[in-house]
């Protein structure tokens, strides 16, 4: 009988507690677990199931190769840090570069093995590619190859292969690739790397023709799912960190929370149409084409749509665990902070009233950067700091409620931290909630992405907005709306009119105008929405200094500290004696379940206008139709809104709102949206998409991270975070602040500021750096707004103070 392998028999280590062969097969096997568990449709590449599983084994044992050097050893067990850091700069102590060889070495030989080989001509470089990067950030294809020509690097290469410790690598590689059919020699590959080197420069042309000449997508997705699959199977065993556990969530869960609530017996005219959509949604499941994988719900605002599609997910997540196989994620995620938070909320208490129970993380999880860093299971496990941060970032749970930075960040990315993830998107449902945020100029880039996704990954997405943007178009069957009564359910809201005055005035006109407005009506609830922060000042402050009696003055925008803005739109929303006049910038347009009588918004896009509508007699509440006034405010320079949104889209705003009346009902709201939306498709350019889009082709991955912003500052200025020592405690965050990045220990220092990190956070604000004079020191990187010194530079109603900024203090 063959004697079992134990680690006895091993002396290369990986890191300072782990044997080298141990972790290779760890990693290999997570690997290739984690592939198992995907169903992918990888057929146009020529790779089936198991094929794919085979692939990323091997990159998974094949990755630390070039640990077994004399060099990484010696690195690995150095005790004196200064010796150490200096090790870690000389490239023979580096082991990326040679294990890339042999992945594509080993590779190649399986893929030779294979009778369709041919078509997976590409995936030995492939692999080279991921090896290389997969301790830092992706580059483009074709440097990260052209490496290779460089003669001081091949004589590094020449100095670590006369380093290896051949005999134990030979016996690891033999146990690891036992039952694999592949014809591969340590010993051969130690005398030919060299060739072996020329050979993958050689084939860079012919890869990059192919790349060129195909403009096909799915090699970069293919590169990116076993890139993640790799480092998210590395970092698990590195870390010792892995949750799994088989959770059943009910696809009856929001239907049970329904009639708990009592949702379904309440007769009022607005519950009736948001029963009526959320039936025709949550019944629509049994019928649905499993084929067709991308869906939309368009319906009006305030019309329930985040218990509808999570409803709809639910059903969904079921039907295909029972007829495809899927496992399915559930990723719901929305363009603001400021309604992340709301809507996991309303998830949470889904959960807490059926199940009488908070979810634990491992059920629904929460991410981005105000989120604790907290993270607990089913079976009580309870995980801080970073192992906590760790699990969150991977999007260990069930359902995760995130940004979309987050997650558009992760599927048009470089970085080896956010593509961590980017496999847990592969069989994921995922709910694109207010899409109509994304900017015009990257639809056919992402429609490209999401595409790939829906056809070789079985990804399924929910596109939920009141304004459909034409990313899809429904009219070439590309997207399946799952409300065939929407014209229906617009018309029978009646909640609003709007009245748009496209005549540009100045602040002081405008001021006149609502001074009248807020005197006769003092009954009335108030909203204005400015474009710029400066003239969202001004106005509050007009508002303000009028002392009207029985008013409650509310002022939100970024340059309040976001502990204070949370709690403000918390009391906003409660029932109050008193009458709300709020003064805020755009962030309360998108999902903020606030409701007012009257709203006046300075000149916008169709989108933002349709938006903020919804903020406005949103429960139909009010005893008469909600005012929504349109205007166009300026400066002595130009409009405001010139500073914020694009000329174009502003434009196809105009032609739009011409072909209809002054006065403009609810019910008009689809069409004028279909018709902004249509103008916006036929008339933008796909220019910058198209760019973008040839980067992803041909695996230009830096060149494609540094042109991709989902949120597009559009003044330019460069910003400086801010922290603001508003209070008590912000005073002691920032003493403990200070504490930790006094520490030497960058592990310590990670630990210790993950654990304020949290409350940090809330005491930022982002400054532009014109408005923010100061010399903030190189070892914070960040501004500072000392207690003692608060009342000169910020306002507790109305945030930092722009006019003071000579003396302003950073330390």
């Amino acid at each position: 009988m063959e004697k079992e392998l134990s680690s006895c028999d091993f002396h290369l280590h990986s890191h300072p507690d782990k044997i080298l062969f141990r972790h290779l097969s760890n990693v290999g096997n997570k690997s290739i677990s984690t592939s198992r568990e995907k169903i992918l449709s990888l057929e146009k590449f020529g790779i089936d199931e198991n094929t794919f599983s085979k692939i990323a084994f091997l990159i998974g044992t094949c990755h630390d190769f070039g640990k077994g050097t004399k060099y990484f050893q010696r690195y690995l067990f150095e005790i004196d840090p200064a010796i150490q850091r200096g090790l870690k700069n000389k490239k023979e102590y580096h082991h990326g570069l040679i294990s890339a060889i042999f992945t594509y070495y080993i590779l190649e030989k399986y893929v030779n093995s294979l009778n369709n080989g041919n078509s997976l001509r590409f995936i030995p470089t492939i692999g080279y590619l991921i090896v290389k990067r997969h301790h830092g950030n992706l580059k483009d294809a074709e440097d990260e190859i052209l490496e290779l020509v460089n003669e001081d690097t091949l004589e590094v290469i020449d100095l670590q292969i006369k380093s290896l410790e051949i005999s134990e690598l030979k016996t690891v590689y033999e146990k690891l690739l036992d039952g694999y059919d592949i014809s591969f020699d340590i010993d051969t590959f130690c005398n030919e790397y060299r060739s072996i080197a020329g050979e993958i420069l050689k084939n860079r042309r012919k890869f990059a023709k192919l790349l060129k000449e195909e403009q096909f997508t799915g090699y970069y997705l293919i590169t990116l799912i076993l890139y993640s699959i790799l480092i998210n199977s590395d970092k698990i065993d590195a870390s010792s960190i892995d949750v799994f556990s088989e959770i059943d969530i009910s696809s009856e869960l929001v239907d049970k929370y329904k009639v708990e609530k009592g949702f379904q017996s309440n007769e009022s005219t607005i519950n009736k149409v948001r029963n009526e959509i959320y039936k025709e949604v949550t019944e629509s499941i049994e019928k649905l084409d499993l084929d067709n994988k991308i869906y939309s719900i368009s319906v009006p605002t305030g019309s329930g749509k985040t218990l509808t599609s999570l409803s709809f997910a639910l059903k969904l997540k079921a039907r295909l665990r029972e007829e495809k196989r899927i496992k399915a994620k559930i990723i719901y995620s929305l363009p603001f902070l400021s309604i992340i938070d709301q809507n996991y909320d309303v998830f949470e208490d889904v959960f807490k009233t059926v199940e009488k129970a908070n979810p634990t993380e491992d059920v629904l999880l929460k991410h981005h950067h105000l989120a604790d860093i907290f993270y607990k299971t089913q079976e009580d496990e309870e995980f801080e700091g970073l192992k906590s941060l760790f699990l969150i970032e991977g999007w260990n749970s069930e359902i995760i409620v995130t940004t979309f930075v987050q997650f558009f960040h992760t599927i048009v990315s470089n970085k080896n931290r956010s593509l961590r993830k980017f496999h847990t998107i592969a069989n994921s449902i995922v709910i694109l909630d207010e899409v109509q945020s994304i900017p015009h100029k990257y639809w056919l880039l992402l429609k490209q992405l999401i595409s790939g996704f829906a056809e070789y990954f079985n990804t399924y997405f929910i596109f939920v907005t009141a304004t459909q943007p034409l990313i899809f178009d429904p009219e070439k069957k590309e997207i399946i709306e799952l409300v065939n009564n929407k014209d229906k359910y617009f018309r029978e809201f009646d909640r609003v009119k709007l009245e748009i005055n496209l005549n540009p005035m100045n602040l002081n006109e405008f001021k006149e105008i609502i001074e009248s407005e807020v005197r006769e009506n003092p009954e009335k609830d108030f909203l204005f929405v400015l474009n710029t922060i400066k003239s969202s000042l001004e106005i509050f402050k007009h508002l303000k200094d009028l002392k009207l009696e029985n008013n409650s003055y509310y002022y939100l925008s970024t340059n309040i500290v976001p502990k204070v803005r949370l709690s403000k739109i918390k009391e906003i929303k409660e029932k109050s004696e008193k009458r709300k006049i709020i003064v805020s910038t755009q962030l309360i347009e998108a999902g903020v379940d606030i409701d007012v009588d009257i709203v006046y918004r300075d000149f916008a896009t169709i989108d933002s206008i349709n938006q903020v509508s919804g903020r406005c007699n949103r429960n139909s509440s009010k005893s008469s139709r909600g005012q929504v006034n349109i205007v166009v405010l300026k400066d002595e320079r130009k409009e405001f809104h010139r500073y914020i949104y694009s000329s174009f889209l502003i434009d196809k705003t105009k032609e739009v709102l011409k072909e209809f009346p002054s006065e403009i009902y609810e019910a008009d709201l689809l069409l004028l949206n279909n018709n902004y939306f249509r103008k916006v498709k036929d008339t933008s350019s796909e220019d910058e998409s198209k760019e973008l889009l040839s980067y992803i082709n041909e695996l230009k991955f830096k060149a494609l991270t540094s042109d991709f912003r989902l949120i597009d500052d559009k003044a330019g200025y460069e910003k400086i975070d801010v922290f603001v020592e508003l209070d008590v405690e912000a005073v002691e965050i920032w003493k403990e602040y200070i504490l930790i990045k006094s520490l030497k220990n960058p592990l310590e220092k990670k630990e210790r500021f993950l654990a304020i990190r949290k409350k940090f956070n809330e005491y930022i604000i982002s400054v532009s750096k014109k408005d923010f004079s100061c010399e903030e020191p190189e070892d914070l990187n960040i501004g500072y707004i000392p207690f003692k010194q608060i009342k000169h530079y910020y306002d507790p109603e109305t945030g930092f103070v722009f006019e003071l900024k000579p003396s302003m203090m950073c330390d």
